[in-house]
This record gives C-alpha cells, structure tokens and sequence, in this order.
C-alpha cells in the first residue's frame, strides 16, 4: 500500500508514519507535502496513491479549494484540529476525521475503515468522478459584506472578477463594483470552468458577458465586457489557452 502524508507541521508528519509502521510495517509512505502549491506540482508528475492522510489548514490555505478540483481521487483520511470541516470532508472523498492529537486506537479504527471499504473493491477513482460530476461543487455566489448590509451575488451575474491588493472585485450584470475577500487563485478552482477563465495574473472573464475580441500588442487579446468599458488584456502565457477555451 501506497501512502502520500499531507501536512506542513514535522511533529504531526512523524506521528502520522509512525502509527502506520505500527499499523503495518509493509505500507510505504510515499512522501509528504506541505502546501497545495507542493500538492499541484507533485500529482503533475507522480500517480495516485492508495491512501491520502491531509491537514486541512496548510501554510498556503485550506485545503478544500483544491480538493474540489478532484486532484486526489483516493480516498482521504482527514487530520486536523478544527472540528467544523465535517461536511467539507466528506464532499472530497474523505472516509475519516481524525482530531489532533491523533490516537493510536483511533487511528487503527480509520484504517480498519479503510481496508473494510476495499475489500468492497471501490473503484475510488471512478467514484469520486461520478461523485464530482454529480455534485457539481462550483461556487454560485459570493458573499459581499459592507458596514451597513450583507449582499449575495450570484456568479451567473457577475462578469467580471478582478484582484485588487488582496481583495477581489466582482462586476456585476450592471457594472457595479462589489468588493469582497478571497484570493484569486483559491477562487478561480471554485469556479465553473466552462463559464469563468483567468486571462491573467489578477483578472476572470465570464463568457457569457464576453461582447467582443479583438487582437492585442504582442500577440495577446483584448476582451470586451459588457457593461464595463475597460478593455481586459489576456497574458501572453494564458492566450492560447483562452483560445482553446472560447472554442
């Protein structure tokens, strides 16, 4: 059995594998990452593994907002200290929560849980995409919070979204700007990706409020929004997928 740690404290790493030469000393512990930037750039060249043990919080954010793009199609056993991700968990192929600090006799329980469902023979790669394509977990609205309100958006309704020193800005159906918190490059992953693409480095497109294209310097494409009268500038590295993309 093939095991992939994901977790970004060395106490927790080491506790975690030793349990499992506990467990069962023939399992191998593949690696373990620490960031969901190290998970992107690890699943690029390696295959999945058998079993995932994952944090929740990382050194670069929760976790989740990756999880839903089905990166990790084996099941996942969750270690963390927070109690209110339950939901979350179980949204992404997760089999078991465990609290820290982690138990033997509790962490015998999730793996017994584990081997039980393979007996089953799960297919864990074609559920989790049955599962995914179900569910579709793409973000519908967005919170938009002011001193006096609380305002939802739908996503349908927003053309444009822009990143701003932190913040993101959507631009609504009428050209209004609506701020909010969020890091652009967790939001995009929860987007619909037939409907929203990242052009560049701080600006999504909705394609349905895309009115026209037209070529740009160097290569690049300028993009007409309805309702916005700023022109929005593809990066160059990101043209030829938008062109794809369009198509």
């Amino acid at each position: 059995m093939k095991v992939l740690i994901i977790e970004d404290e060395a106490i927790n790493i080491e506790i975690i594998s030793d349990h499992l030469i506990r467990y069962n000393n023939k399992i191998e512990i593949v690696t373990s990452l620490k960031s969901k930037e190290a998970i992107e750039k690890w699943y690029k060249t390696n295959k999945q593994v058998d079993l995932v043990f994952s944090d929740i919080e990382l050194l670069d954010g929760n976790v989740f907002s990756l999880l839903k793009t089905n990166i990790i199609k084996s099941p996942i056993i969750f270690t963390t200290a927070y109690n209110t991700f339950y939901q979350e968990a179980f949204d992404v192929n997760g089999i078991a929560y465990l609290l820290k600090p982690i138990s033997y006799n509790k962490f015998c329980k999730a793996m017994d849980k584990y081997e039980s469902l393979q007996n089953k023979e799960v297919n864990w790669k074609k559920l989790s995409e049955t599962i995914h394509g179900l569910q579709n977990n793409y973000k519908e609205r967005v919170i938009i919070k002011s001193k006096t309100e609380i305002k939802i958006l739908s996503t349908k309704n927003t053309g444009v979204i822009l990143s701003n020193s932190g913040k993101c800005i959507a631009i609504d159906e009428n050209g209004k700007e609506n701020e909010f918190r969020y890091k652009i490059s967790d939001l995009i992953k929860e987007l619909n990706p037939k409907e929203f693409f990242q052009i560049n480095r701080s600006e999504i497109v909705n394609i349905n409020f895309i009115e026209k294209i037209e070529p740009y310097f160097g290569d690049r494409l300028a993009i007409s929004i309805k309702n916005y009268k700023p022109h929005l500038i593809t990066s160059a590295s990101t043209t030829s997928e938008f062109r794809k993309w369009i198509e």
